[in-house]
């Protein structure tokens, strides 16, 4: 499943620059909103990995975002984005949990960068989440089997999709890669 960004800004030069930038450079999911006040609504129907948010805008702001995703315990980073730089929105943010605090202008190198760093700290929870799970579960058998569909659905994501190679590996039957 494609891992997902929210991106909101009151400025749609930003918002198409930012769309543009991780269009070209990633395989992300970008879902975007020039109105601050439909990212409740945008929260309460979908699950993202990253959230960018622009800090002043009107009727919510990037705190008010940041402090939502908080307190709803949800596991969405944020990162705030400004072009008024300020030692207590610093401060704040980063106090509320902010992944990062970018000023504006920033590089595409930047931010590309740093929603990389996002979304592999967002991949490794999810994978530490779901081992856990697996850990959890009995008898052997069931945590046994959960983990070999894991394992098999992991080496199906790597640039590997030869089921031969994928077999010879893993030590798997072939079989098992060709039902995935």
């Amino acid at each position: 499943m494609k891992q997902t960004i929210l991106i909101v800004d009151d400025e749609p030069d930003m918002l198409t620059l930012l769309s543009r930038i991780i269009a070209l450079k990633s395989s992300y999911h970008v879902t975007t909103t020039i109105n601050a006040l439909e990212v409740p609504g945008l929260l309460e129907n979908n699950q993202y990995d990253l959230i960018i948010t622009d800090l002043h805008m009107p009727g919510y702001s990037g705190i008010d975002l940041l402090r939502q995703v908080r307190e709803q315990n949800r596991h969405e980073e944020v990162i705030i984005i400004t072009a008024f730089r300020s030692f207590e929105s610093v401060s704040e943010a980063i106090s509320l949990g902010a992944y990062d605090y970018i000023t504006k202008p920033f590089s595409r190198e930047q931010i590309l960068y740093i929603i990389e760093k996002v979304m592999r700290w967002q991949r490794a929870k999810k994978s530490e989440s779901e081992m856990n799970a697996i850990l959890e579960m009995k008898p052997f058998e069931i945590a046994a089997d959960a983990f070999k569909k894991q394992y098999i659905h992991y080496l199906m994501e790597s640039e590997l999709n030869d089921p031969k190679e994928l077999s010879g590996i893993s030590g798997l039957p072939v079989d098992d890669f060709i039902s995935e």
